[in-house]
């Protein structure tokens, strides 16, 4: 165990590039500009809901589409079918996979890699049942191993290089589908993050203070497409070992969310959501199970109305 432990907090520090020293950015190298190529139907002037979805890698999904299929044939059917009437934007890991620049089709594959998945599917799978005559939007931006004190913000509480990055890519795609007709209104930011920050004690006790700065920028930046203002819906990290200090980013985050009603926390331990099945035998325990994936999906949708 001990040995496996060490292994995944390598493997994510060496991913994310990050330094441990406190107020030190690390350079990702994030691509800022972006274009949206297509994928959506001309309309005139039609409202439609956006969710957003950022963090790191359960964010971007590190569940195994076969292991979906597996265990639950019925949720794998339908989400290998595809949703289309959820349809999405994503870049993961810097274009490691996206979309291109179009708004596809949600479905599998739209993870780590194309044999991977992550929230996307499950918030799909919610909203095109509550919402079947509707053409909702997912812009997903993710980064495997980031860190909000000092990537997504810059190291003294300030707009960085992550956020710049996701901000673009969002109003880039929101100002497509304007061009297109419609009139996009973010219902929901939907935020799984938080284990790189916990590996560091210091990180993790500035949690709150980092969390308050980064949904304040997203509020101000992104006020002219949301009215009233969007959930924040935030998603505990898992409660083991590997994190180091999972309880102290869980507590800021269910603190933050006390602060105002359109802040919602859920605890995914609390929910059963596992990290320790998959791949069976040799389970990785950084990332959630595919059914623990799926489940994190329709955790987020079912807040968005």
């Amino acid at each position: 165990m001990k040995k496996t432990i060490l292994f995944v907090l390598l493997a994510a520090l060496l991913f994310a590039g990050v330094s441990c020293k406190k107020n030190t950015p690390s350079v990702l190298g994030a691509v800022r500009s972006f274009s949206v190529e297509g994928g959506v139907s001309a309309v005139e002037n039609q409202p439609a809901k956006v969710v957003l979805l950022y963090g790191q890698s359960n964010a971007t999904g590190v569940a195994a589409n076969q292991y979906l299929q597996q265990k639950s044939p019925a949720d794998y059917a339908e989400a290998a079918a595809g949703y289309e009437n959820i349809r999405i934007n994503f870049i993961t890991e810097n274009g490691a996979n996206s979309s291109g620049g179009y708004f596809v089709p949600t479905t599998l594959g739209q993870g780590a890699s194309k044999d991977h998945f992550g929230p996307e599917v499950g918030i799909a799978s919610d909203l095109s049942a509550r919402f079947p005559n509707e053409t909702i939007f997912i812009i997903k931006y993710s980064w495997g191993g980031s860190i909000l004190d000092d990537q997504w913000l810059d190291g003294n509480g300030k707009r960085g290089e992550l956020y710049t990055a996701a901000l673009n890519f969002t109003k880039t795609s929101l100002d497509f589908l304007k061009g297109q007709g419609y009139r996009p209104q973010i219902a929901a930011v939907c935020w799984m993050q938080g284990e790189s920050d916990a590996v560091y004690l210091e990180k993790a006790n500035d949690y709150y203070d980092n969390t308050k700065r980064f949904v304040s920028y997203l509020r101000k930046d992104l006020a002219s497409y949301a009215e009233p203002p969007f959930l924040f819906l935030d998603a505990g990290i898992a409660e083991i070992d590997i994190w180091l200090n999972p309880g102290i980013v869980n507590e800021a985050k269910a603190r933050f969310a006390e602060t105002d009603d359109n802040n919602i926390y859920f605890s995914t331990t609390a929910l059963g959501m596992a990290t320790n099945l998959e791949p069976e035998g040799t389970p990785d325990l950084a990332h959630y199970d595919a059914q623990s994936a799926f489940a994190l999906g329709k955790e987020f949708a079912k807040y968005i109305r």
